[in-house]
């Protein structure tokens, strides 16, 4: 990985902060259809990818079986697929798909049901079982041309910041094959970063595109509540999950998130093309909940970005935010526990298990002990929580009456190592280490706000240390414009992991 130091970032903002004031553009400005330069080799990003297509330079088939070709090639290593479904995509290509995205190879996350195809959830006890119908956002990704060719692994119904679940194994990080690749969309983000494709579907209830995004070295949106195709009206503090992509450039998130919106809670928002030409109010905050702070690395990270948006011309305001507090992880936990119980019983019915199952023999242990967790809270305690974590919503939000955008860490290090917090380590054991690593990404899911995870630095072992990029409910077009801006000063797509494919044609 291209070390990324102090002097890369002073660098980058020297001559960001000349090329700015004639780079820069508006949102709506018209996408460049020119190839990201990746040093040498075959590798395209999606928007490459299309453009090839378009000019017939390439078939839909070739893209899908150069993609399949990758995954072949590294998935031993990887472990990001464990449910192919090649031949579906082969039919697909052949056929041919319309929409913006027509064409372009990708993953699903086995969270999302695709009629005909199988529908784990990363639990041995739905091994086996195949959806019969798709969910809507699934049918959007469809609807807008996209040719998955597997289904990508995750945790145990995505309840944790790892994937390594019994039901397939662990998820490598192409950076490091002993670290983990995070969770909960690390197969997606696993692949996405070894090059397989260049953008693959993810979903967020608590940093699960952000988290895998930030190990892996990839961007990461998670969209406002109500934003996305399939979601409802709800704005409640509970709706927590919101779907995306991760991916390896910024234009590739803008358009997978343009031809896949349209949920109820907002209007369209136009493609967002380039640098954002206004400069932003912006505030650091590095503290965990309870006060913490994360590693040396981590924090080093951020006050490199924040010297560097300032330099860029950002406006940089004081970190004297109270908006957090301990008592929001707590409610977060008791929450996200409260879901593993609903889950767990969803499971036996879905999956028809008799009431005499061995529960151990489905779920794992550290699922079984958040479930128990959940079921122990009465309604009582559950209306406090959930009254709790919506005024906490609204704090967070009147917040940005004095900011456009807080920028925190994603993780508290970088990407632990595989076994740290694995599965089989009851709740009650790992609690501390995984509210430690993965304790910065459930605010922003209570109150439902739109945050970007982008791979700005990196380890002193050479793993990618991404931060986030918060903002108001609605305003991805910021987001996207400013991440465009750092892009530009970072290149983060010219680095890429030892385990890397995609210079296979």
């Amino acid at each position: 990985m291209t070390e990324l130091s102090r002097r890369r970032f002073i660098e980058a903002a020297a001559m960001m902060s000349i090329a700015a004031p004639l780079a820069a553009c508006g949102d709506d400005a018209a996408i460049s259809q020119t190839p990201v330069k990746v040093e040498t080799g075959q590798w395209q990003d999606a928007v490459s990818q299309l453009a090839a297509r378009e000019r017939g330079d390439v078939t839909a088939l070739q893209l899908v079986e150069t993609a399949i070709r990758r995954l072949e090639a590294v998935n031993e290593r990887i472990n990001a697929v464990a449910l192919p479904n090649f031949e579906r995509a082969r039919a697909m290509a052949r056929a041919g798909t319309t929409g913006p995205l027509a064409g372009l190879p990708t993953l699903v996350k086995d969270n999302q049901r695709q009629a005909g195809l199988p529908y784990t959830q990363g639990s041995r006890a739905l091994a086996g079982y195949i959806a019969d119908e798709t969910d809507p956002y699934a049918a959007a990704m469809e609807g807008a041309g996209l040719i998955s060719i597997g289904r990508s692994t995750l945790p145990e119904y995505g309840l944790t910041a790892t994937t390594e679940p019994l039901l397939t194994g662990p998820t490598r990080n192409p950076w490091n094959p002993d670290h983990s690749s995070g969770g909960s969309s690390g197969g997606s983000a696993a692949a996405v970063a070894a090059g397989v494709v260049p953008v693959a579907h993810a979903n967020d209830g608590g940093g699960s595109i952000r988290i895998p995004a930030a190990a892996c070295g990839l961007v990461g949106l998670k969209p406002s509540r109500g934003r996305m195709a399939g979601d409802d009206a709800s704005d409640d503090a509970t709706d927590l999950g919101v779907q995306g992509c991760v991916s390896r450039t910024v234009r590739d998130t803008a358009i997978w998130f343009n031809a896949t919106q349209g949920g109820p809670g907002f209007e369209p928002a136009t493609l967002v093309t380039g640098p954002i030409a206004r400069r932003l109010r912006v505030v650091g905050h590095l503290q965990r909940p309870d006060g913490s702070l994360p590693d040396a690395d981590v924090q080093r990270v951020h006050g490199d970005a924040i010297a560097l948006l300032e330099t860029l011309g950002h406006n940089i305001g004081r970190n004297d935010t109270e908006i957090f507090g301990p008592e929001l992880a707590e409610d977060f936990l008791h929450l996200w526990s409260r879901g593993a119980h609903l889950r767990l019983e969803a499971t036996k019915q879905l999956a028809g298990l008799p009431d005499d199952f061995d529960l151990s023999q489905g779920f794992e242990p550290l699922m079984l002990d958040m479930a128990a967790r959940g079921g122990a809270l009465t309604e009582e305690q559950m209306t406090q929580i959930v009254g709790r974590l919506e005024a906490f919503k609204a704090r967070y939000r009147a917040g940005f009456a004095n900011m456009d955008v807080l920028v925190t860490p994603v993780l508290g290090s970088a990407a632990l190592a595989i076994g740290e917090l694995s599965p089989t380590i009851p709740f009650a054991d790992q609690a501390d280490l995984l509210t430690a690593y993965a304790g910065f990404t459930g605010a922003e899911n209570v109150a439902g706000l739109p945050a970007i995870s982008l791979p700005v630095g990196e380890s002193a072992s050479g793993l990618p240390i991404g931060l986030q990029f918060v903002a108001a409910p609605g305003n991805e077009a910021m987001l996207l414009g400013l991440a465009f801006e750092l892009e530009e000063a970072l290149k983060w797509y010219e680095r890429k992991p030892g385990i890397w494919v995609g210079d296979m044609v």
